[in-house]
């Protein structure tokens, strides 16, 4: 991230007190600030920082009001912790957002790549799947046959989808889940044994859903 304070008071529609000019570069806790920071206030206990700390600007509510001189930029906001929420979640959409194919990385010849894909290198895309925009496949991920993803997808490092599972949009599956693997089927036999049933469904995935890290959906 290089910002200007000027640039992230417009993102929050803020009221700057200080130098819109400076150039800010990270997000750092209030107590934890250096120079180049951007950090927030809004928890009393912590508003003894502000007169300390060493970020370059802080985001405070519009009725703080200090005691004593700061050395930090303002930026004065109605709520600061909403305001510095939605600038993380900004920061992370920026942070995220590669495009293009690494090499090396395996794409089937049928499968069409759309505005904002990204496919990082390691990753497998098998034949006839179907992708939406702005996807992001990341390094070691793994696409089966025939999967269908929707718009707005990331599939972090190591995630596996198995063949004709569908993927819903605006959905994030995070590194090292498995979606589609078989789920637990077996027939007992007259013998005593056991013969596998074959797993031949799909998952689906619907909008808006994130699930976490080394998670498995049969």
């Amino acid at each position: 991230m290089n910002f200007t304070v000027q640039q992230i008071a417009e993102l929050l529609d803020a009221t700057i007190i200080g130098d819109a000019t400076a150039v800010l570069d990270k997000l750092s806790k209030i107590e934890e600030g250096s120079t180049g920071s951007l950090s927030f206030l809004s928890n009393e206990k912590y508003t003894s920082y502000i007169y300390t700390t060493a970020a370059t600007a802080v985001i405070v509510n519009n009725s703080f009001k200090p005691d004593k001189p700061v050395s930090c930029i303002l930026l004065k906001v109605e709520d600061s912790y909403a305001a510095f929420t939605k600038l993380l979640a900004f920061y992370n959409q920026y942070k995220n957002n590669k495009v293009g194919v690494e090499q090396p990385s395996y794409i089937h010849e049928s499968v069409e790549m759309k505005e904002g894909f990204y496919l990082g290198a390691f990753a497998y895309i098998g034949a006839n799947v179907t992708i939406g925009t702005s996807v992001k496949v990341y390094p070691h991920v793994f696409v089966g046959d025939n999967v269908t993803i929707g718009n707005d997808v990331t599939l972090f490092a190591g995630a596996k989808i198995y063949s004709d599972c569908v993927i819903g949009n605006n959905v994030v599956i995070h590194a090292g889940t498995v979606i589609g693997s078989d789920g637990f089927g077996f027939a007992p036999q007259a013998d005593g044994s056991y013969e596998k049933v074959p797993q031949t469904g799909n998952v689906v995935i619907e909008d808006d859903v994130e699930i976490g890290s080394l998670t498995t959906i049969d």
